[in-house]
């Protein structure tokens, strides 16, 4: 996993060894995530002049722990030549790197109550926005915001006082502000 994360924060470095044909679009950017602050990098080949693809990693943070989400980003744009804007929507589908545990009072089906101790994974999540990017002559700025919903989950049948309890996967939504540069 290491090696995966190294080599997607370093794919925007090969958007600066392009000639005159540009085909891939490096981004940097930092982020607000629903009150935490966070960065990123992703990396799109651009498709018939409409479409940029490639996948992209976070550091951010969730209830105060850190977390690293892993996607494919998409972005669906339009370039005015004349005033060098450049409007899009964007869809991320990926892995959310999280791994915290959970300290719980938790009731077995007998109404017996104990503290538990459990892990809170995450699982996949899925995100849409819209935002612009200004470009300059190499580099270009962009503003976007991103509505992303999380899943987390939780191990299936934990024991107390030998009965199960299984806690239901947990649905969270997300706000993404991001501002960056592009290159």
């Amino acid at each position: 996993m290491k090696k995966i994360l190294f080599f997607l924060l370093l794919m925007p470095a090969f958007c600066f060894a392009q000639q005159s044909d540009r085909l891939l679009y490096g981004y940097a950017y930092t982020m607000i995530h629903d009150g935490a602050f966070g960065g990123g990098v992703a990396c799109n080949v651009e498709l018939w002049h409409l479409v940029n693809i490639g996948p992209g990693v976070e550091l951010t943070s969730f209830e105060d722990h850190a977390m690293i989400p892993v996607f494919m980003d998409l972005k669906i744009k339009y370039r005015f030549d004349r005033v060098h804007i450049s409007p899009y929507i964007t869809g991320q589908f990926g892995y959310n790197s999280y791994n915290v545990k959970q300290v719980q009072n938790l009731t077995a089906p007998s109404g017996v109550q104990a503290m538990t101790t459990f892990n809170k994974s995450g699982k996949y999540f899925y995100g849409a926005g819209l935002g612009f990017i200004y470009h300059f002559s190499n580099i270009g700025v962009y503003a976007s915001y991103i509505y992303r919903g999380y899943e987390y989950t939780f191990p299936k049948d934990i024991n107390i006082n030998n009965e199960f309890v299984n806690i239901p996967e947990q649905s969270v939504s997300a706000n993404l502000f991001v501002l960056g540069i592009t290159f």
